[in-house]
């Protein structure tokens, strides 16, 4: 009888611990996330697209044309290079669209969602009991308006809404992480 309260204080002990170390880890998630928004300097990496559910989606995914582990509302996106990156009041984003267009953009090589430059009506709010954030702005790339919200969450995870004048609603869902530091070249010293 006593080994086992003895086995159970252990235990409780270890596991206790270990919810301490959680919430240390959580605790510098958190700074992390708070200092990238406030730099307004940041990385996101998207590793699936939700697109809406149509009836052409669900055709697309019928007929055996995504990979295996996709479906119509849930394509993976790692291994396809695609980003969104805040830098100061630039944002700039180059990410795969999988869905329906309303309307045509004109002749163009790319049929990813593209844009870059100063948003319209950028607004940073911040949910203070989930630690969260939520950036909302538009922004206009040649014919097409695209209206955003991305949300940041402490574990560094982010979902990226977009609507546009000319496509379908989409969503991504990826990370969040620093820009990468640029390569300063010796070459020229």
């Amino acid at each position: 009888m006593i080994k086992r309260i003895v086995l159970l204080c252990l235990i409780g002990t270890l596991w206790s611990c270990g919810s301490t170390k959680d919430s240390a880890n959580a605790g510098l998630k958190n700074e992390i996330l708070d200092n990238l928004v406030a730099q307004k300097s940041f990385l996101i990496e998207s590793e699936w697209a939700q697109p809406m559910n149509t009836n052409a989606i669900n055709s697309v995914a019928g007929s055996g044309l995504l990979l295996p582990g996709n479906s119509g509302s849930n394509i993976s996106l790692i291994g396809n290079p695609n980003y969104l990156k805040v830098e100061g009041d630039t944002i700039t984003a180059y990410l795969p669209f999988f869905g329906e267009r309303q309307l045509t953009g004109g002749f163009s090589d790319s049929n990813a969602i593209e844009f870059k430059g100063i948003p319209d009506k950028l607004k940073i709010s911040k949910n203070s009991k989930k630690n969260t954030y939520t950036l909302l702005f538009s922004i206009k790339e040649r014919t097409e308006v695209y209206q955003v919200t991305i949300m940041l969450f402490n574990n560094l995870t982010s979902h990226i809404h977009i609507n546009s004048s000319q496509r379908n609603f989409i969503r991504y869902i990826g990370k969040v992480s620093e820009l990468p530091k640029e390569d300063v070249s010796l070459e020229g010293l």
